[in-house]
C-alpha cells in the first residue's frame, strides 16, 4: 500500500493513505492553500514535496 506525507523545510506531516489527505494536512498546517486558479487546485506557500512510499520501501520524494 502506498503512503503519502508532505515535507517542507520547517514541517513534515504524518503518513496518510492518500495524496489528497497529505495535501489537506499541508493546508491545515498553513503550508499551502486551496486555490482554484492553480492547475493543481493548491498554491504552496513554501517549497514542498509530497513523499511517497510503499510499506516495503524507503520513502521517495515527489516534487509538486
Amino acid at each position: 500500500m502506498r503512503r503519502y506525507r508532505y515535507r517542507t523545510p520547517a514541517l513534515t506531516g504524518p503518513w496518510r493513505e492518500s495524496h489528497d489527505d497529505a495535501v489537506r494536512d499541508a493546508v491545515n498546517a498553513k503550508q499551502a492553500k486551496y486555490d482554484g486558479d492553480q492547475p493543481s487546485g493548491v498554491k504552496w506557500v513554501v517549497p514542498v514535496e509530497i513523499e511517497v512510499r510503499n510499506n516495503e520501501e524507503a520513502p521517495e520524494g515527489v516534487r509538486r
